[in-house]
């Protein structure tokens, strides 16, 4: 299996009846072939971006862009006419035209923040139909006490087989 990734192209469009070309970016996904298909059977429609989940801010977790960045990431998102990005358009290529650069860098950040929502939903296509375990830390930490309580009782037994009940006495005591 290869790793996902993006490919992002960016360059100058021509419109015509403008004296300016404008920005532009395309971006699009690839990932492994059988992992392809099954999106392609069924998670189609699935959406990575959707600007209303970004409309009161940038959601917690989220890498923050730079603050000249930030400006234009507001404006895209407060627009109307802002794009949204599916596992579709992801795979199958999306093209953006800006009217200026910072438009292109908001739309490639918020690409790259689908792209991270598509690795995400990757790594559940890949645990479909697998049985998958979940161990919290705090779990962990039961096992370790229950080892740690073990060991000094162990300890404590070789001190009195030992002979030196008074090191037994200090060990029981710790572990109480």
């Amino acid at each position: 299996m290869q790793a996902p990734k993006m490919i992002i192209r960016k360059g100058l469009v021509p419109v015509p009846g403008q004296p300016k070309p404008r920005p532009a970016i395309q971006i699009f996904a690839i990932v492994d072939d059988a992992l392809k298909a099954k999106l392609e059977a069924t998670y189609l429609g699935e959406n990575l971006f959707k600007r209303s989940a970004y409309a009161n801010g940038l959601p917690q977790g989220v890498p923050q862009p730079t603050g000249s960045l930030m400006t234009h990431v507001n404006a895209i998102v407060k627009n109307d006419a802002c794009p949204e990005i599916t596992v579709k358009t992801m795979l199958n290529g999306q093209v953006f035209q800006g009217a200026t650069l910072w438009e292109v860098k908001a739309f490639e950040y918020l690409a790259c923040r689908a792209f991270d929502a598509l690795v995400d939903l990757l790594g559940t296509v890949v645990e479909m139909e697998r049985q998958t375990h979940y161990t919290p830390a705090a779990a962990q930490a039961l096992v370790d006490a229950e080892a740690f309580y073990a060991d000094t009782i162990a300890e404590a037994a070789s001190a009195v087989i030992a002979g030196d009940v008074s090191v037994a006495e200090v060990v029981v005591a710790s572990a109480a």
